[in-house]
């Protein structure tokens, strides 16, 4: 794809105020690494209280939210903020627009956001919908940015409604890997691969082809968004596809403890320049940064020269 294709593409981030820790660090990052002209970028802020699971992170304040956010703004990282509107009539319409019924709850039950996410995705006026998640960590290997070639996908696969790029780094997947250090995974024979789950991490959407969808299905009442929307593309006849190979890859924080706070700066440094342990805990889309966990991004990063405190 031509670097100055016509199609517009919105970029939308979901931010709350347990996100003040690593927000401002890590959008930075985002736009340095997604290296894409967008049409437009997009904050939408929940400034109420987190529930579930996301009450126990680390809370920040909405006055300090607001001070990231337009210190974002006045540096022209985004264009605009959103704040979620908690009417009555807004939810009301969400709800309806994308799953035809108004009694689907607001969150799932762990606390997640549903309506917030559709919120923000109905702000965007994009032929196309970066999506992500005020967390996410972005590798590329040269200037070219994935979203082109997430978008040459989109316009060439007509049952592909949501891409994304490689999740995380190399990963030792066995003991021969984790003995010797070294990776014995089969180059792919294509650029990309069919994924069975929609992650609401992350993604690149068409949207006439999200519309297409519409309304979303639930499997099961108060399930997380990712998983109506799993269900729906697939009832629907469409897929997510994930890129194969590791010239771009994403990971994520397993946890935003005080190891991952502290270390944010040299955690970014590490992921921009492909520097991870390739022996580590977790998921390999997973950050791993907890307790004894962080020893394996510390070790790998002073090998490089890193510097630490």
């Amino acid at each position: 794809m031509n670097p100055d294709h016509t199609d517009k593409v919105s970029f939308t981030v979901n931010v709350c105020n347990s996100d003040a820790p690593y927000l401002e660090q890590t959008l930075r990052h985002m736009m340095r690494q997604l290296n894409f002209q967008f049409s437009e970028r997009i904050a939408t802020y929940d400034p109420g209280r987190q529930i579930g699971k996301y009450a126990e992170r680390i809370q920040g304040s909405q006055n300090e939210v607001e001070r990231i956010l337009q210190r974002l703004l006045d540096d022209k990282v985004i264009d605009r903020v959103d704040v979620v509107p908690w009417t009555e009539e807004e939810q009301h319409r969400i709800l309806m627009k994308y799953f035809g019924d108004e009694r689907i709850d607001l969150k799932d039950f762990s606390g997640a956001p549903i309506y917030q996410y559709l919120y923000a995705i109905d702000a965007c006026s994009g032929d196309y919908i970066f999506h992500v998640d005020s967390d996410m960590l972005f590798y590329r290997q040269s200037e070219r940015s994935w979203i082109y070639d997430g978008l040459d996908l989109l316009q060439r696969e007509s049952h592909v409604v949501v891409d994304t790029p490689q999740g995380g780094p190399p990963k030792a997947r066995n003991w021969l890997e984790k003995l010797t250090g070294v990776s014995f995974e089969l180059k792919p024979k294509s650029d990309w691969h069919q994924a069975s789950f929609t992650s609401t991490r992350y993604f690149l959407m068409d949207v006439s082809r999200f519309h297409a969808c519409l309304p979303l299905q639930q499997a099961k009442p108060g399930e997380p968004l990712e998983n109506s929307l799993s269900h729906t593309f697939t009832q629907k006849g469409y897929q997510r596809w994930s890129m194969n190979g590791y010239t771009h890859w994403a990971i994520h924080p397993w946890r935003h403890d005080e190891n991952y706070v502290r270390y944010l700066d040299d955690l970014i440094w590490a992921v921009e320049n492909g520097i991870y342990p390739f022996k580590r805990t977790g998921f390999k889309w997973d950050m791993r940064t907890e307790g004894e966990h962080i020893n394996e991004w510390l070790t790998i990063m002073r090998k490089h020269g890193r510097a630490l405190d």
